[in-house]
């Protein structure tokens, strides 16, 4: 079991058609994101997803939460290629700026490191908000 952040930000902010369809995805073709792809193909059930939002100005925001039900990728229309998700909680959490040195939080897909965003992914998840 991982933790992994996802981007939710095409044109414009699609986090609700994540959570109302029950998926994560990536909405660049493979060609134009190999590493996210590649990543996305990594997921697998009981893999622990948030939707994230990352501004250099205020940092880090978790948006959803929720736990991979089956590592199989596939398409979604109109939002790319994903996988389903159960999304146990959604809002709108700051955690702000980590100094952390782990440069990854603007990209589409990653899989979460820092020992705070986890803890904080998890008390989302487990409803202890």
């Amino acid at each position: 079991m991982a933790i992994f952040g996802i981007g939710a930000h095409y044109d414009s902010d699609v986090s609700e058609e994540f959570l109302s369809r029950g998926f994560a995805c990536v909405g660049w073709s493979e060609d134009d994101a190999p590493p996210a792809h590649a990543i996305l193909r990594q997921l697998r059930t009981g893999d622990i997803m948030f939707i994230k939002s990352w501004n250099p100005q205020t940092g880090l925001t978790i948006k959803g939460v929720g736990v991979v039900t089956e590592g199989r990728v596939r398409a979604v229309d109109s939002l790319g290629t994903g996988v389903p998700v159960r999304w146990v909680w959604s809002g709108d959490v700051r955690i702000g700026k980590l100094d952390d040195k782990w440069p990854v939080r603007t990209v589409t897909l990653y899989e979460e490191q820092h020992p705070q965003v986890q803890a904080r992914v998890i008390a989302l998840l487990l409803d202890r908000n």
